[in-house]
């Protein structure tokens, strides 16, 4: 399970909002960090996407965990990782996430295309379909929808990928 992810976006308002519908969830501004925001789902999953300005940059922080201090609000602890805006908007990135929706192939091109962004159907050999979705187009998300959901949950397990891609199942 994805508990949330975050992200940069040149317009991070516009991207939670695609996100919210893709998710079914709500946005709305993320203080911790400045221009962020942030989409929860609306099912009880706990899924949820903080969209950060696309300059943000995570920072290790310094120190070790103080039990005695008092936080007052995210990120005000230093030993915790630090957002700023620091950071240079990147071309590529490999980095991407699978999410999956309850709207179909069409509405999730649709909702790209409507942003100005490539969004193409997309077959992951025989395994399952998704839609590629480049916000900005620089990020990749895949979106799956219902089907394409049915067929990765009966495909993604340790014993059916490992036969797929001719390894052994380890388990730790």
């Amino acid at each position: 399970m994805i508990a949330h992810f975050a992200m940069p976006a040149a317009n991070p308002r516009a991207v939670a909002d695609v996100f919210a519908r893709i998710i079914d969830g709500v946005a709305m501004p993320f203080p911790i960090v400045e221009g962020g925001w942030i989409v929860v789902a609306r099912d009880g999953s706990g899924t949820g996407v903080e969209v950060i300005p696309e300059t943000s940059a995570h920072h290790p922080g310094v120190g070790a965990y103080d039990p005695d201090f008092v936080s007052r609000q995210p990120g005000d602890e230093p030993w915790e990782s630090q957002i700023r805006q620091d950071g240079a908007p990147q071309a590529a990135s490999g980095f991407h996430v699978a999410l999956t929706s309850a709207l179909s192939i069409e509405e999730i091109i649709a909702l790209g295309q409507s942003q100005g962004w490539r969004a193409i159907h997309a077959q992951r050999g025989p395994f399952f379909d998704l839609v590629e979705l480049w916000v900005d187009n620089r990020i990749m998300i895949e979106v799956l929808p219902p089907e394409g959901t049915r067929r990765y949950l009966a495909f993604y397990t340790p014993d059916s990928v490992a036969r797929a891609f001719a390894q052994p199942a380890l388990t730790h």
